[in-house]
């Protein structure tokens, strides 16, 4: 299978990732990735630390975060200062 078009990352952590309607652990779980999986990423925000790692990842198909602890990015991802999540692209 193909990589996704860069910035990308690709799910290192052995139990998978949750991903979450906001950067923090607080926020509702919408759904989860598998080890292995490769996503695309739009942004990037400092937010709560996961481990050490206060990187959060927006993904580039859907409104949710990925904590960067349990992804490995390939490419840059741009920082940015919002929080919110994306509106879907229509």
């Amino acid at each position: 299978m193909a990589s996704p078009q860069q910035p990308f990352g690709t799910v290192v952590s052995s139990i998978g990732v949750n991903l979450r309607k906001y950067p923090s652990t607080d926020s509702a779980v919408t759904g989860t990735l598998h080890h292995g999986a490769q996503i695309g990423l739009k942004s990037k925000v400092r937010a709560q630390v996961i481990d050490g790692n206060g990187i959060w990842y927006l993904l580039r198909d859907k409104p949710v975060w990925v904590a960067a602890r349990h992804v490995e990015n390939t490419g840059q991802v741009p920082l940015s200062k919002d929080v919110e999540p994306a509106q879907p692209q229509g």
